[in-house]
Protein backbone atom coordinates (compact mmCIF):
# COMPACT_ATOMS: atom_id res chain seq x y z
CA UNK A 1 0.00 0.00 0.00
CA UNK A 2 2.73 2.35 0.81
CA UNK A 3 4.88 1.52 -1.81
CA UNK A 4 2.14 2.16 -4.68
CA UNK A 5 1.26 5.43 -3.14
CA UNK A 6 5.20 6.30 -3.09
CA UNK A 7 5.79 5.56 -6.69
CA UNK A 8 2.72 7.22 -7.66
CA UNK A 9 3.92 10.45 -5.86
CA UNK A 10 6.82 10.02 -6.76
CA UNK A 11 6.02 10.26 -10.56
CA UNK A 12 3.83 12.90 -9.80
CA UNK A 13 6.49 15.48 -8.48
CA UNK A 14 8.47 14.89 -11.25
CA UNK A 15 5.76 15.69 -13.99
CA UNK A 16 5.49 18.91 -10.99
CA UNK A 17 8.69 20.12 -10.76
CA UNK A 18 9.30 19.51 -14.78
CA UNK A 19 6.40 22.61 -15.57
CA UNK A 20 3.29 20.17 -15.91
CA UNK A 21 0.29 22.03 -16.18
CA UNK A 22 -2.29 20.63 -13.80
CA UNK A 23 -5.40 22.63 -11.61
CA UNK A 24 -4.93 22.08 -8.41
CA UNK A 25 -8.66 20.77 -9.02
CA UNK A 26 -7.44 17.51 -10.48
CA UNK A 27 -5.41 17.00 -7.22
CA UNK A 28 -7.93 17.57 -4.53
CA UNK A 29 -10.14 15.64 -6.94
CA UNK A 30 -7.52 12.28 -6.42
CA UNK A 31 -7.82 12.49 -2.62
CA UNK A 32 -11.19 12.31 -2.65
CA UNK A 33 -11.13 8.66 -1.82
CA UNK A 34 -9.67 10.14 1.70
CA UNK A 35 -11.82 10.34 4.98
CA UNK A 36 -12.29 13.53 6.44
CA UNK A 37 -11.86 11.97 9.78
CA UNK A 38 -8.90 10.13 8.74
CA UNK A 39 -7.65 13.39 7.32
CA UNK A 40 -8.59 15.80 10.24
CA UNK A 41 -6.52 13.41 12.38
CA UNK A 42 -3.35 13.87 10.85
CA UNK A 43 -3.37 17.62 10.69
CA UNK A 44 -3.65 17.36 14.20
CA UNK A 45 -0.83 15.40 14.58
CA UNK A 46 1.32 18.08 12.99
CA UNK A 47 2.75 18.59 16.00
CA UNK A 48 4.32 15.57 15.32
CA UNK A 49 6.59 17.29 12.89
CA UNK A 50 7.33 20.19 14.50
CA UNK A 51 4.92 22.06 12.57
CA UNK A 52 1.40 23.99 13.64
CA UNK A 53 -1.88 22.15 13.83
CA UNK A 54 -3.76 25.46 12.93
CA UNK A 55 -1.93 26.64 10.02
CA UNK A 56 -4.09 23.37 8.29
CA UNK A 57 -7.15 22.59 10.76
CA UNK A 58 -8.25 25.72 11.68
CA UNK A 59 -11.08 27.01 14.78
CA UNK A 60 -13.47 27.67 12.25
CA UNK A 61 -13.14 24.40 10.36
CA UNK A 62 -12.81 22.62 13.55
CA UNK A 63 -16.45 24.55 14.63
CA UNK A 64 -17.71 23.85 11.50
CA UNK A 65 -16.77 20.32 11.74
CA UNK A 66 -18.61 19.86 15.22
CA UNK A 67 -21.72 21.53 13.34
CA UNK A 68 -21.62 19.09 10.17
CA UNK A 69 -19.82 16.44 11.10
CA UNK A 70 -17.53 14.59 8.38
CA UNK A 71 -20.01 14.26 5.93
CA UNK A 72 -20.27 18.06 5.11
CA UNK A 73 -18.88 18.27 1.14
CA UNK A 74 -17.54 22.10 1.79
CA UNK A 75 -15.88 20.94 4.84
CA UNK A 76 -14.22 18.15 3.22
CA UNK A 77 -13.50 20.58 -0.04
CA UNK A 78 -11.19 22.84 2.60
CA UNK A 79 -9.80 20.30 4.35
CA UNK A 80 -8.05 18.55 1.41
CA UNK A 81 -6.46 21.62 0.53
CA UNK A 82 -5.28 21.91 3.58
CA UNK A 83 -3.99 18.45 3.94
CA UNK A 84 -1.98 18.82 0.80
CA UNK A 85 -0.49 21.95 2.04
CA UNK A 86 0.47 19.95 5.17
CA UNK A 87 2.03 17.28 2.58
CA UNK A 88 3.54 20.06 1.07
CA UNK A 89 5.13 21.63 3.51
CA UNK A 90 6.69 17.75 4.84
CA UNK A 91 7.74 17.50 2.04
CA UNK A 92 9.82 21.05 1.38
CA UNK A 93 9.61 22.27 4.37
CA UNK A 94 7.33 26.02 4.98
CA UNK A 95 10.04 28.74 3.80
CA UNK A 96 12.04 28.55 0.87
CA UNK A 97 15.45 28.60 1.81
CA UNK A 98 17.10 30.23 -1.87
CA UNK A 99 15.33 33.27 -0.03
CA UNK A 100 16.93 33.26 3.33
CA UNK A 101 20.84 34.19 2.12
CA UNK A 102 23.76 33.49 0.41
CA UNK A 103 25.03 30.60 2.67
CA UNK A 104 21.88 28.43 1.42
CA UNK A 105 22.92 26.87 -1.40
CA UNK A 106 20.02 23.89 -0.80
CA UNK A 107 17.13 24.30 -4.15
CA UNK A 108 13.39 23.88 -2.73
CA UNK A 109 12.19 20.71 -3.92
CA UNK A 110 9.11 22.57 -5.65
CA UNK A 111 8.15 25.96 -6.79
CA UNK A 112 5.18 27.18 -5.11
CA UNK A 113 3.06 29.60 -6.43
CA UNK A 114 3.02 32.63 -3.53
CA UNK A 115 -0.90 33.11 -4.77
CA UNK A 116 -1.60 28.85 -5.66
CA UNK A 117 -0.48 25.83 -4.10
CA UNK A 118 1.10 24.63 -7.14
CA UNK A 119 2.07 21.35 -6.16
CA UNK A 120 -1.28 18.50 -5.34
CA UNK A 121 -0.53 14.86 -4.37
CA UNK A 122 -2.50 11.95 -6.06
CA UNK A 123 -2.91 8.87 -3.46
CA UNK A 124 -3.91 6.01 -3.62
CA UNK A 125 -5.74 4.47 -1.35
CA UNK A 126 -7.72 5.80 1.84
CA UNK A 127 -5.42 5.92 4.84
CA UNK A 128 -4.20 9.58 5.46
CA UNK A 129 -1.39 8.69 7.55
CA UNK A 130 -0.03 6.15 5.38
CA UNK A 131 0.03 8.98 2.67
CA UNK A 132 1.70 11.22 5.57
CA UNK A 133 4.48 8.76 6.30
CA UNK A 134 5.46 8.35 2.38
CA UNK A 135 6.25 11.94 2.05
CA UNK A 136 7.80 13.05 5.98
CA UNK A 137 11.46 12.81 6.25
CA UNK A 138 12.62 9.56 7.24
CA UNK A 139 16.68 10.53 7.33
CA UNK A 140 18.43 9.51 10.52
CA UNK A 141 19.01 13.55 11.60
CA UNK A 142 15.33 14.15 11.20
CA UNK A 143 14.01 11.13 13.16
CA UNK A 144 16.22 11.94 16.07
CA UNK A 145 14.66 15.56 16.32
CA UNK A 146 11.59 14.40 16.24
CA UNK A 147 12.90 12.00 19.54
CA UNK A 148 14.36 15.34 20.93
CA UNK A 149 10.81 16.74 20.56
CA UNK A 150 9.00 14.21 21.93
CA UNK A 151 11.11 13.95 24.87
CA UNK A 152 11.11 18.11 25.57
CA UNK A 153 7.30 18.25 24.88
CA UNK A 154 6.64 15.92 27.61
CA UNK A 155 8.76 17.44 29.95
CA UNK A 156 7.69 20.97 29.53
CA UNK A 157 3.77 19.71 29.59
CA UNK A 158 4.67 17.98 32.58
CA UNK A 159 5.73 21.77 33.71
CA UNK A 160 8.95 20.04 35.02
CA UNK A 161 11.02 22.66 32.82
CA UNK A 162 12.04 24.70 35.77
CA UNK A 163 14.26 27.47 35.70
CA UNK A 164 17.55 26.88 36.86
CA UNK A 165 18.22 29.77 39.73
CA UNK A 166 21.65 32.50 38.70
CA UNK A 167 24.92 30.74 41.29
CA UNK A 168 25.67 33.89 43.76
CA UNK A 169 29.38 32.41 43.28
CA UNK A 170 31.20 29.90 41.35
CA UNK A 171 30.07 26.38 41.51
CA UNK A 172 32.36 23.65 40.90
CA UNK A 173 33.60 19.77 41.95
CA UNK A 174 32.57 19.79 45.39
CA UNK A 175 30.91 22.63 46.30
CA UNK A 176 27.21 22.38 47.60
CA UNK A 177 24.51 24.51 46.61
CA UNK A 178 20.87 24.78 47.16
CA UNK A 179 20.08 25.22 43.44
CA UNK A 180 22.82 22.09 42.44
CA UNK A 181 19.46 20.19 42.35
CA UNK A 182 17.87 22.38 39.47
CA UNK A 183 20.64 22.43 38.04
CA UNK A 184 20.85 18.34 37.95
CA UNK A 185 17.55 17.96 37.14
CA UNK A 186 18.06 20.24 34.11
CA UNK A 187 21.36 17.84 33.19
CA UNK A 188 19.22 14.89 33.38
CA UNK A 189 16.89 16.34 31.31
CA UNK A 190 18.62 16.86 28.73
CA UNK A 191 19.93 13.26 28.93
CA UNK A 192 23.45 13.68 30.97
CA UNK A 193 24.13 10.65 33.58
CA UNK A 194 23.25 11.69 36.68
CA UNK A 195 22.31 9.55 39.39
CA UNK A 196 21.28 11.48 42.49
CA UNK A 197 19.80 14.60 42.72
CA UNK A 198 21.26 16.29 46.06
CA UNK A 199 23.50 19.83 46.74
CA UNK A 200 26.29 18.38 46.12
CA UNK A 201 28.87 18.88 42.43
CA UNK A 202 30.11 15.65 41.94
CA UNK A 203 31.78 13.81 39.33
CA UNK A 204 28.69 13.02 36.94
CA UNK A 205 27.76 17.19 37.25
CA UNK A 206 31.59 17.81 36.12
CA UNK A 207 31.77 15.56 33.12
CA UNK A 208 28.14 16.99 31.84
CA UNK A 209 29.21 20.37 32.51
CA UNK A 210 32.62 19.72 30.53
CA UNK A 211 30.49 18.20 27.95
CA UNK A 212 28.08 21.22 27.59
CA UNK A 213 31.04 23.51 27.58
CA UNK A 214 32.42 22.18 24.92
CA UNK A 215 29.61 21.60 22.50
CA UNK A 216 29.41 26.12 23.77
CA UNK A 217 32.61 26.30 21.43
CA UNK A 218 35.22 26.66 24.68
CA UNK A 219 37.98 24.78 26.75
CA UNK A 220 35.87 22.93 29.66
CA UNK A 221 37.06 24.02 33.24
CA UNK A 222 33.63 22.21 34.63
CA UNK A 223 32.98 26.05 36.82
CA UNK A 224 29.43 27.33 36.42
CA UNK A 225 29.76 31.12 36.91
CA UNK A 226 27.05 33.53 37.83
CA UNK A 227 25.32 34.92 35.00
CA UNK A 228 27.75 33.19 32.49
CA UNK A 229 27.62 30.71 29.58
CA UNK A 230 26.75 27.60 31.36
CA UNK A 231 24.34 28.97 33.33
CA UNK A 232 22.58 30.27 30.48
CA UNK A 233 22.38 27.28 28.92
CA UNK A 234 20.86 25.79 31.35
CA UNK A 235 18.39 27.85 32.07
CA UNK A 236 17.46 28.67 28.78
CA UNK A 237 13.73 28.26 28.59
CA UNK A 238 11.66 25.02 27.64
CA UNK A 239 9.82 27.11 24.47
CA UNK A 240 13.44 28.38 23.29
CA UNK A 241 15.03 24.82 23.51
CA UNK A 242 11.76 23.18 21.71
CA UNK A 243 11.83 26.66 19.06
CA UNK A 244 15.24 25.21 18.06
CA UNK A 245 14.47 21.78 17.33
CA UNK A 246 11.38 22.81 14.83
CA UNK A 247 13.76 25.39 12.82
CA UNK A 248 16.30 22.37 12.57
CA UNK A 249 13.38 20.10 11.25
CA UNK A 250 12.50 22.75 8.79
CA UNK A 251 15.85 23.10 7.94
CA UNK A 252 16.31 18.84 7.09
CA UNK A 253 13.06 18.90 5.29
CA UNK A 254 15.01 21.16 2.62
CA UNK A 255 17.18 17.71 2.39
CA UNK A 256 16.14 14.61 0.70
CA UNK A 257 13.67 12.57 2.56
CA UNK A 258 16.11 9.25 2.95
CA UNK A 259 20.06 9.77 2.93
CA UNK A 260 20.52 5.97 1.79
CA UNK A 261 22.70 3.73 3.09
CA UNK A 262 25.94 5.84 2.20
CA UNK A 263 26.54 9.69 3.12
CA UNK A 264 28.85 12.10 4.67
CA UNK A 265 26.90 14.37 7.40
CA UNK A 266 28.62 17.60 8.40
CA UNK A 267 26.94 19.53 10.63
CA UNK A 268 28.33 22.78 11.07
CA UNK A 269 27.08 23.82 13.98
CA UNK A 270 28.92 21.42 16.33
CA UNK A 271 31.77 20.55 13.98
CA UNK A 272 31.53 17.02 13.19
CA UNK A 273 31.36 15.33 10.42
CA UNK A 274 29.87 11.31 10.46
CA UNK A 275 30.56 9.10 7.21
CA UNK A 276 27.90 6.10 7.30
CA UNK A 277 28.49 3.32 5.30
CA UNK A 278 25.47 0.70 6.06
CA UNK A 279 26.72 -1.69 3.87
CA UNK A 280 30.30 -1.84 4.58
CA UNK A 281 29.43 -1.52 8.49
CA UNK A 282 30.94 1.64 9.10
CA UNK A 283 30.26 4.72 10.64
CA UNK A 284 33.01 7.33 11.03
CA UNK A 285 32.59 10.64 13.42
CA UNK A 286 35.69 13.07 13.06
CA UNK A 287 36.28 16.78 14.04
CA UNK A 288 35.56 19.60 11.28
CA UNK A 289 37.15 23.25 11.11
CA UNK A 290 34.78 25.36 9.19
CA UNK A 291 33.41 28.71 8.21
CA UNK A 292 34.06 31.25 10.67
CA UNK A 293 31.06 33.72 10.72
CA UNK A 294 31.90 36.22 7.89
CA UNK A 295 32.96 33.68 5.93
CA UNK A 296 30.51 30.90 7.14
CA UNK A 297 30.38 27.16 5.08
CA UNK A 298 27.15 26.77 3.29
CA UNK A 299 24.19 24.37 3.72
CA UNK A 300 23.98 22.49 0.41
CA UNK A 301 23.59 18.97 -0.60
CA UNK A 302 26.32 17.49 -2.85
CA UNK A 303 28.16 14.40 -4.14
CA UNK A 304 32.37 13.66 -3.36
CA UNK A 305 32.98 12.60 -7.37
CA UNK A 306 37.09 12.15 -6.67
CA UNK A 307 39.86 12.51 -4.68
CA UNK A 308 42.77 14.90 -5.33
CA UNK A 309 46.08 13.56 -4.11
CA UNK A 310 48.41 16.59 -3.51
CA UNK A 311 46.37 19.20 -4.25
CA UNK A 312 47.15 22.61 -5.82
CA UNK A 313 45.85 25.67 -3.62
CA UNK A 314 44.30 28.25 -6.19
CA UNK A 315 43.39 31.53 -3.24
CA UNK A 316 39.65 31.88 -3.43
CA UNK A 317 38.35 35.34 -4.45
CA UNK A 318 37.75 36.28 -0.71
CA UNK A 319 41.00 35.54 0.45
CA UNK A 320 42.54 36.81 -2.53
CA UNK A 321 40.44 40.53 -1.97
CA UNK A 322 40.52 40.21 1.63
CA UNK A 323 43.55 38.71 3.21
CA UNK A 324 46.69 38.38 0.52
CA UNK A 325 46.32 41.57 -1.10
CA UNK A 326 46.69 43.38 2.20
CA UNK A 327 49.68 40.42 3.03
CA UNK A 328 51.15 42.19 -0.47
CA UNK A 329 50.20 45.85 -0.42
CA UNK A 330 53.38 47.84 0.38
CA UNK A 331 56.12 45.29 0.35
CA UNK A 332 58.90 45.99 -2.01
CA UNK A 333 59.49 43.65 -5.09
CA UNK A 334 61.71 41.73 -3.10
CA UNK A 335 60.24 41.22 -0.30
CA UNK A 336 57.44 40.02 -2.58
CA UNK A 337 59.87 37.52 -3.92
CA UNK A 338 60.77 36.52 0.12
CA UNK A 339 56.84 36.10 0.52
CA UNK A 340 55.91 33.50 -2.69
CA UNK A 341 59.22 32.21 -2.48
CA UNK A 342 58.20 31.42 1.56
CA UNK A 343 54.56 29.86 1.16
CA UNK A 344 55.39 28.87 -2.27
CA UNK A 345 52.83 30.73 -4.55
CA UNK A 346 52.82 31.20 -7.83
CA UNK A 347 51.03 33.92 -9.88
CA UNK A 348 48.98 32.24 -13.04
CA UNK A 349 46.84 34.88 -15.53
CA UNK A 350 42.92 33.52 -15.45
CA UNK A 351 43.24 30.33 -18.06
CA UNK A 352 46.60 29.28 -16.25
CA UNK A 353 47.97 29.51 -19.66
CA UNK A 354 50.75 31.54 -18.74
CA UNK A 355 52.94 32.36 -15.59
CA UNK A 356 53.58 35.51 -13.97
CA UNK A 357 56.44 37.24 -12.08
CA UNK A 358 54.77 38.24 -8.74
CA UNK A 359 57.64 41.16 -8.01
CA UNK A 360 56.89 42.61 -11.48
CA UNK A 361 53.11 43.36 -10.26
CA UNK A 362 52.45 46.24 -8.46
CA UNK A 363 50.02 44.48 -5.73
CA UNK A 364 49.41 48.28 -4.19
CA UNK A 365 47.68 49.26 -7.61
CA UNK A 366 45.51 45.79 -7.62
CA UNK A 367 42.18 45.55 -6.29
CA UNK A 368 39.84 42.05 -5.74
CA UNK A 369 38.94 41.74 -9.20
CA UNK A 370 42.19 41.44 -10.87
CA UNK A 371 42.57 39.05 -13.67
CA UNK A 372 45.23 36.43 -11.79
CA UNK A 373 45.29 34.08 -9.66
CA UNK A 374 47.48 33.04 -7.06
CA UNK A 375 48.04 29.23 -7.20
CA UNK A 376 49.98 27.28 -3.93
CA UNK A 377 52.13 24.24 -4.96
CA UNK A 378 51.29 20.75 -3.60
CA UNK A 379 53.34 19.42 -0.21
CA UNK A 380 52.27 19.19 3.59
CA UNK A 381 52.84 23.41 3.05
CA UNK A 382 50.05 23.92 1.42
CA UNK A 383 46.83 25.37 2.77
CA UNK A 384 44.68 22.10 1.96
CA UNK A 385 47.49 19.72 3.35
CA UNK A 386 47.97 16.48 0.85
CA UNK A 387 43.67 15.53 0.32
CA UNK A 388 41.26 16.97 -1.56
CA UNK A 389 37.73 15.45 -1.37
CA UNK A 390 36.19 17.16 -4.79
CA UNK A 391 32.14 17.75 -4.92
CA UNK A 392 30.46 19.38 -8.32
CA UNK A 393 29.02 22.59 -6.82
CA UNK A 394 29.69 25.43 -8.17
CA UNK A 395 30.73 27.49 -5.36
CA UNK A 396 34.51 26.15 -4.58
CA UNK A 397 33.17 24.44 -1.71
CA UNK A 398 34.54 20.81 -1.19
CA UNK A 399 36.13 18.99 2.37
CA UNK A 400 39.96 18.75 2.36
CA UNK A 401 43.23 18.11 4.42
CA UNK A 402 44.65 21.40 6.33
CA UNK A 403 48.25 21.96 7.03
CA UNK A 404 47.30 23.13 10.24
CA UNK A 405 46.28 19.69 11.80
CA UNK A 406 46.93 21.01 15.26
CA UNK A 407 43.63 23.10 15.53
CA UNK A 408 41.54 20.14 15.93
CA UNK A 409 42.63 20.07 19.16
CA UNK A 410 40.42 23.66 20.04
CA UNK A 411 37.12 23.77 20.76
CA UNK A 412 36.40 26.71 18.72
CA UNK A 413 36.68 25.19 15.35
CA UNK A 414 34.75 27.68 13.06
CA UNK A 415 37.86 29.02 11.67
CA UNK A 416 37.74 28.42 8.04
CA UNK A 417 36.92 30.74 5.15
CA UNK A 418 34.21 28.68 3.74
CA UNK A 419 35.79 24.83 2.83
CA UNK A 420 35.36 21.99 5.74
CA UNK A 421 38.82 20.86 6.81
CA UNK A 422 38.37 16.65 8.19
CA UNK A 423 40.30 15.62 10.73
CA UNK A 424 40.91 12.16 9.56
CA UNK A 425 41.91 12.98 5.86
CA UNK A 426 43.30 9.31 5.21
CA UNK A 427 40.67 7.60 6.97
CA UNK A 428 38.44 9.38 4.87
CA UNK A 429 39.98 9.16 1.98
CA UNK A 430 40.83 5.37 2.68
CA UNK A 431 37.21 4.59 2.84
CA UNK A 432 36.01 6.53 -0.13
CA UNK A 433 38.63 4.65 -2.44
CA UNK A 434 37.74 1.20 -1.31
CA UNK A 435 38.30 -1.28 -3.98
CA UNK A 436 41.29 0.50 -6.04
CA UNK A 437 45.08 0.48 -5.66
CA UNK A 438 44.76 3.55 -3.28
CA UNK A 439 44.89 1.73 -0.31
CA UNK A 440 46.14 3.03 3.16
CA UNK A 441 49.54 2.23 2.07
CA UNK A 442 49.53 3.89 -1.18
CA UNK A 443 47.91 7.33 0.15
CA UNK A 444 50.11 7.34 3.01
CA UNK A 445 53.69 6.84 0.46
CA UNK A 446 52.26 8.51 -2.42
CA UNK A 447 51.39 11.86 -0.58
CA UNK A 448 53.78 14.56 0.07
CA UNK A 449 56.23 14.01 3.00
CA UNK A 450 57.93 16.67 5.47
CA UNK A 451 59.77 19.10 3.22
CA UNK A 452 58.46 17.74 -0.12
CA UNK A 453 57.30 20.82 -2.80
CA UNK A 454 55.69 18.72 -5.45
CA UNK A 455 54.68 20.27 -9.10
CA UNK A 456 52.15 17.69 -9.78
CA UNK A 457 49.06 16.18 -8.40
CA UNK A 458 46.60 13.50 -9.17
CA UNK A 459 43.12 12.93 -9.46
CA UNK A 460 41.72 9.53 -8.04
CA UNK A 461 37.86 9.10 -9.60
CA UNK A 462 35.64 7.19 -6.60
CA UNK A 463 34.00 4.15 -7.48
CA UNK A 464 30.82 5.48 -6.66
CA UNK A 465 30.26 9.05 -5.59
CA UNK A 466 29.52 9.74 -2.05
CA UNK A 467 26.54 11.68 -1.49
CA UNK A 468 27.31 14.95 1.52
CA UNK A 469 24.62 16.70 3.38
CA UNK A 470 26.06 20.13 5.09
CA UNK A 471 23.54 21.48 7.17
CA UNK A 472 24.47 24.38 10.28
CA UNK A 473 22.02 22.19 13.09
CA UNK A 474 22.49 23.41 16.27
CA UNK A 475 20.20 20.78 18.49
CA UNK A 476 21.23 17.39 17.71
CA UNK A 477 19.78 14.44 19.73
CA UNK A 478 23.60 12.09 19.66
CA UNK A 479 23.51 8.42 19.73
CA UNK A 480 24.64 8.75 23.64
CA UNK A 481 20.93 10.02 24.00
CA UNK A 482 22.22 13.15 25.31
CA UNK A 483 20.03 16.71 23.56
CA UNK A 484 22.64 19.17 22.71
CA UNK A 485 22.17 22.92 21.69
CA UNK A 486 25.09 24.48 20.01
CA UNK A 487 24.94 28.26 19.93
CA UNK A 488 23.87 29.75 16.62
CA UNK A 489 27.11 31.49 15.37
CA UNK A 490 25.54 32.12 11.97
CA UNK A 491 22.25 34.20 13.28
CA UNK A 492 20.10 31.10 10.58
CA UNK A 493 17.55 30.57 13.39
CA UNK A 494 16.35 34.07 13.53
CA UNK A 495 16.52 34.60 9.94
CA UNK A 496 14.22 31.46 9.63
CA UNK A 497 11.83 32.79 12.54
CA UNK A 498 11.47 36.12 11.26
CA UNK A 499 9.97 34.59 7.46
CA UNK A 500 7.82 31.43 9.79
CA UNK A 501 7.48 31.55 13.62
CA UNK A 502 6.89 27.64 14.32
Amino acid sequence: MKTAISIILSALFLALSAGAQTKQADYTAALEVLNLDDMRTSLLAAGDHGLQPKWYWTDSMESEYSISGPLSAPLKEKTKVAFLRYLQHLNSGAVNPETLGAEFKVRRKWMVDSKQLSVMMLAQGSNAQSLVDSIAPTNAPYRALQTALRRLNDICGAGEWMAVPNPKKALKLGSQDAILPAIKTRLRQLGYNIATIDELYDQQTVAAVNDIQATLRYRPDAVISPNGRTWKYLNTSCASRIEQIKVDMEKLRWFPRDFGDRYIYVNLAMTYLTLMDKEAGTVQVMRTINGRTARKSPTLVDKITYVVVNPFWVVPPTVFREDKLSDLRGLSPWQVEGYFNKYHYEVWNKSFTRRMSPSAINWSWLDGDADLYIRQKPGMHNALGVLKFMMTNDFAIYLHDTNQRELFKEYERQLSSGCVRVEKPYDLAEHLLRGTKWDRYALETQTAQPGQVLTKDTNVTLPQAMPVYMIFQPSQLSSDGIIRFAEDSYNQTERILSVQRF
